[in-house]
């Protein structure tokens, strides 16, 4: 059943997939939304991103902006695979739910709001879909998928993968990145040819960084560079550790001051 709090709807959805699947999602939107958001958790994560987005979601409803959050296949309640999900996938995956919020939410352009995992194919997809871009919201994002996934792991040298892990990969269709999260051969594959950093000039929307948004494996320096390549407005957050519950204040207060800037 839907909860309404105020003029605020909130209810239970699903995102059909380009390719079929079912994947996991929540609404909430107030009532005549004046923007849109889509938000992508994390690597191993799952739509609510450890409470923040569910919390992120109810402060932007107050504001006017409707939002969407959707499990990433094979993560929460969604169906699929870790280890089938590939960059391309996940780029479907933001198409999917973007048109979702046009059919059923609000026409227009959507903020893409994402964290790690999700950061640098949202990226990615701003500078190959602008007119469906109205802003960008990047949490620790994760620009570099090559030297993440393979050049700083010691299963690989060289651009190749050594004999034991390899053996692993076939054995078990998937390598351990994290206790929550793994990676298949379709990614492992795309991560040295799909580049997200190449196109950040192109990106027209306008970008905020936060760095530091919760404890994240992704050096501030990535961030640093990632905002230095952009030739669109933009503008770097960092948030100083101890990363307790007390970063998502300023997180969202940056955020909700992005969206609804005038850029």
């Amino acid at each position: 059943m839907p909860v309404h709090t105020a003029d605020v709807v909130q209810r239970t959805t699903t995102v059909r997939g380009h390719d079929g699947l079912r994947l996991a999602a929540t609404e909430v939107v107030p009532g005549d939304p004046r923007r849109t958001a889509l938000l992508l958790h994390g690597e191993g994560a799952d739509r609510d991103q450890g409470g923040f987005y569910a919390r992120l979601a109810g402060e932007l409803a107050q504001l006017g902006v409707a939002t969407l959050r959707v499990d990433l296949p094979g993560h929460g309640d969604s169906e699929g695979t870790q280890a089938e999900l590939s960059l391309s996938g996940l780029l479907n995956v933001i198409s999917a739910a973007t048109a979702h919020l046009r059919e059923h939410v609000a026409d227009g352009p959507a903020t893409l709001v994402a964290t790690g995992l999700t950061g640098g194919v949202s990226a990615g997809y701003a500078a190959r879909r602008g007119a469906e871009v109205a802003k960008v919201v990047l949490f620790n994002p994760l620009i570099d998928y090559q030297e993440h996934f393979a050049d700083t792991n010691p299963a690989w040298s060289g651009g190749f993968l050594d004999a034991e892990a390899g053996r692993a990969l076939l054995a078990d269709g998937h390598l351990r990145v994290s206790d929550t999260f793994v990676v298949g051969r379709a990614m492992l594959n795309e991560v040295f040819w799909l580049q997200p950093r190449g196109v950040l000039p192109v990106v027209t929307a306008p970008t905020l960084v936060v760095h530091g948004a919760g404890p994240t494996g992704v050096p501030v320096s990535s961030s640093r560079t990632a905002v230095e390549a952009l030739t669109c407005p933009s503008r770097l957050v960092e948030i100083a550790p101890p990363f307790d519950a007390h970063w998502q204040a300023p997180a969202i207060r940056v955020t909700t001051e992005w969206l609804l800037a005038e850029h």
